[in-house]
């Protein structure tokens, strides 16, 4: 029985120590993402910034989808920057 109920305080304790752990990394994220839009604002670092919100506003968001958010955030920050549109039309309007 004390087997028992010591097995379910630390399970209970790991749970709350796992949402914490999340919850600062998402705050980590979100003051990277804040200082990028802030400096220099791109394309990942905005949509980073609306996967944040996302999850925000999200009244029944728990400890995965606070991982997911941060996994996505990353990946999205992570990715290469679209390649600039080669814009002929403008280059040959330069030249004349």
């Amino acid at each position: 029985m004390r087997v028992a109920v010591l097995t379910i305080a630390l399970i209970i304790g790991s749970l709350g120590a796992a949402r914490a752990d999340c919850l600062q990394e998402l705050g980590q994220i979100r003051e990277q993402v804040d200082t990028l839009n802030t400096t220099r604002p791109t394309a990942p670092s905005q949509a980073a910034a609306r996967e944040l919100q996302k999850l925000e506003r999200s009244e029944s968001a728990d400890e995965v989808d606070c991982y997911n958010t941060v996994a996505r955030a990353r990946k999205i920050l992570a990715s290469p920057l679209p390649p600039v549109a080669d814009d002929r039309y403008a280059k040959d309007q330069q030249h004349r």
